[in-house]
């Protein structure tokens, strides 16, 4: 699958949410703890070919009743290089697993190095724009102290790259955020450039 993703960098989150919460759903809270890798010495490195192994650890709740039981999910992703100049498109493949710590051994005993961690604490809300679902993620890390919006679209062609791309710079136009705004770097990359730790 083909991930067509745009981020931006927002200042007020109340706001953003308010106009989130007006035209769309919400559907769940989440708190991820992505573990990156990257290749053993020798081979590719992740960082000069653009791509990405996470693990993910995955706690779903509701904002509005965060006593209430919680899910944890498990995943591991690959996502290959960018491949266009104004999003973060790029081809994913990610799969459930039941154990995330033999995982991260697994990768550990084969020679992957753990670069480091991300925490985001996320909200996630579901629109139908020009009949088409959109899932839009309110974002805050920690490490930068800064929101952002997350917006995304799966495809399986590179053909319906450009439709979907153009569909969600509509859709973040009906909040007041531009094109221009939109920033390719993962938050890996953002994290690494402020922090220079990577």
């Amino acid at each position: 699958m083909i991930e067509v993703e745009i981020k931006v960098k927002i200042s007020d989150p109340n706001q953003v949410r308010k106009r989130f919460e007006n035209k769309g759903v919400y559907k769940i809270s989440l708190h991820h703890e992505d573990i990156y890798f990257n290749m053993p010495k020798g081979l590719r490195d992740f960082k000069q070919t653009d791509e990405a192994l996470r693990l993910r650890k995955s706690i779903e709740f509701n904002k509005d009743n965060p006593e209430k039981t919680q899910k944890s999910n498990y995943f591991i992703t690959y996502k290959g290089k960018k491949i266009d100049k104004t999003t973060k498109t790029r081809e994913e493949l990610e799969v459930r697993i039941n154990e995330i710590e033999e995982m991260k051994n697994l990768l550990k005993m084969l020679g992957f190095q753990e670069v480091f961690t991300v925490v985001k604490e996320r909200e996630l809300y579901e629109f139908l724009f020009k009949d088409v679902k959109i899932e839009a993620l309110i974002d805050y890390l920690p490490i930068l102290k800064q929101h952002f919006v997350e917006v995304e679209l799966m495809t399986k062609s590179y053909e319906d790259i450009k439709k979907s791309r153009r569909i969600l710079f509509k859709f973040l136009e009906k909040f007041g955020i531009k094109k221009e705004e939109s920033i390719r770097k993962s938050y890996l990359e953002l994290i690494a450039g402020k922090l220079d730790i990577i």
